[in-house]
C-alpha cells in the first residue's frame, strides 16, 4: 500500500516536473509568445500587412524629405540666380508633388489593409494574392503619379510658368513600372518561346506614354498653343493607359495562376479531359 502511494507521488513528481515549462511560461505577464508562434502561419498575411502598413509611413516620410530637399540643399543654391517666375513655378511644383506624397501612402496602407485581412492559405496568399496587390500597387502608384503630372501640365499650360513634373517622385519608383506589367512580361515570353513571336516590343511601346517624364509638367514654352494642348491630352490619356494596362495584368496572372493550378491539380490526380460516353 506504501510502495502504491509513493509510486503515486513519484509519478505526480515527475510529471510536475515535466509539466514546469508551461508552469513557468504561464507565470510570465503578457506572455502570447508560444501561441504567436505555434499560429505563425495563419498570422503571415497580418505580419505582411503590418510591413506595408510601416513601409506607409517609411516612404511618406521619404518623399517629403526627397519633395522638400530642394529648398535647402547646397545651402539653399536652388534659389540663387533665378527669375521670379522660375522661383514661383518651382515653389508650385513643390506644394504639388508634396500634396502627392499623401494619396501614395495611402495607396500602400490600402494594400495593407487588404492583405492583412486575408484569410486565405499560405500557398494562395504568396503566389496569388500578394502578386496581385503588388500589381495593383504599382498600377495605383503610377497612374497616381500620372495624374498629378498631368495636373502640372494644366498649371504650367495655363500659367506659363514652368513647373517641375515627376522630377521628384518619377525617379523613385521608376521601377514599379516592371512590377506593374509582370503578368504581360511572362505571357509575352511564353509566347515568344512557344510561337516564336515577340508581342512585347509593340506593347511597351505603346505603354511609352503612360511614362512619368521629369518635364512632363514643363510646357511653359508650348503654352496656350495647339501643341501644349495634346501634351495636356496626351498625359491625361496616359493616366487611363497605366490602369487599363494594370487590370490587364491582373486579369492575366489570374489566368496564369488558374492554369497552373490546373495542371498541379490533374498532376497529382491525371485524368481523361472528356466525359465517358
Amino acid at each position: 500500500m506504501e510502495t502504491t502511494e509513493q509510486m503515486k507521488k513519484v509519478e505526480e513528481l515527475t510529471n510536475q516536473l515535466l509539466d514546469s515549462p508551461k508552469m513557468i511560461s504561464d507565470k510570465f505577464p503578457w506572455n502570447s509568445w508560444t501561441s504567436r508562434i505555434e499560429d505563425s502561419e495563419n498570422r503571415i498575411a497580418g505580419w505582411i500587412g503590418k510591413i506595408f502598413r510601416i513601409g506607409a509611413f517609411l516612404i511618406l516620410l521619404a518623399l517629403l524629405w526627397r519633395t522638400l530637399e530642394p529648398l535647402w540643399i547646397n545651402y539653399g543654391a536652388w534659389w540663387m540666380n533665378k527669375e521670379t517666375t522660375a522661383i514661383i513655378g518651382g515653389l508650385l511644383g513643390i506644394i504639388l508633388w508634396a500634396l502627392a506624397a499623401f494619396p501614395i501612402a495611402q495607396i500602400i496602407r490600402n494594400t495593407s489593409d487588404g492583405i492583412s485581412s486575408s484569410k486565405s492559405g499560405i500557398v494562395r496568399l504568396v503566389f496569388l494574392e500578394l502578386p496581385i496587390a503588388l500589381i495593383k500597387l504599382s498600377g495605383y502608384i503610377i497612374a497616381m503619379l500620372g495624374l498629378f503630372a498631368a495636373a502640372s501640365a494644366v498649371l504650367s499650360f495655363v500659367t506659363t510658368l514652368n513647373i517641375p513634373g515627376g522630377i521628384y517622385l518619377g525617379e523613385i519608383f521608376y521601377n514599379l513600372k516592371e512590377v506593374g506589367s509582370l503578368a504581360t512580361t511572362a505571357l509575352f515570353e511564353m509566347i515568344k518561346e512557344f510561337a516564336g513571336i515577340n508581342v512585347s516590343g509593340a506593347y511597351n511601346e505603346m505603354l511609352q506614354t503612360s511614362a512619368i517624364s521629369a518635364n512632363a509638367g514643363s510646357l511653359s514654352d508650348s503654352a496656350w498653343t495647339p501643341q501644349g494642348a495634346m501634351a495636356v491630352f496626351v498625359s491625361f490619356i496616359a493616366v487611363l493607359v497605366t490602369l487599363i494596362n494594370l487590370y490587364i495584368n491582373v486579369v492575366i496572372y489570374n489566368f496564369l495562376y488558374g492554369l497552373i493550378s490546373t495542371l498541379v491539380a490533374w498532376i497529382k490526380a491525371p485524368y481523361l479531359p472528356f466525359k465517358s460516353l
